[in-house]
């Protein structure tokens, strides 16, 4: 009798999992784009007061952290309206993405501006 509830709950565990996948993936592109973000705005904050041969390394990371968070925020832009209960929350979502985007917009304009003393 045991085996077979412990069959039906492991069976139960696994769908819900796989019907929770698209949206944890989704979730999880989210932390990983703040998770970047929050490095770049240190990498880019530190530039200027680094000696030149910190700098380059500086800005390797800052390259290798936007190649990262641009692929995500790729990924994390394209989820579909179907992929939403309802307008209310899509519409939510395309401007919390559009924030999202235009904070890594920022984050680009500045990186350049640290790097290039004559940016207004």
């Amino acid at each position: 009798m045991i085996k077979p509830i412990l069959l039906l709950l492991c069976l139960f565990v696994s769908i819900i999992s796989v019907a929770d996948q698209d949206h944890s993936g989704h979730n999880d592109n989210l932390l990983l784009l703040l998770k970047d973000k929050i490095s770049l705005q240190k990498l880019i904050t530190q530039y200027p007061a680094l000696p030149a041969q910190q700098q380059a390394q500086n800005l390797a990371q800052q390259r290798v952290l936007f190649r990262h968070a641009l692929s995500l925020l790729k990924d994390y832009v394209a989820i579909p309206e179907s992929q939403y209960p309802n307008m209310a929350m899509y519409h939510d979502s395309l401007k919390s993405r559009a924030a999202l985007m235009n904070d890594f917009v920022e984050l680009m304009t500045d990186s350049q501006c640290k790097q290039d003393p004559s940016c207004g």
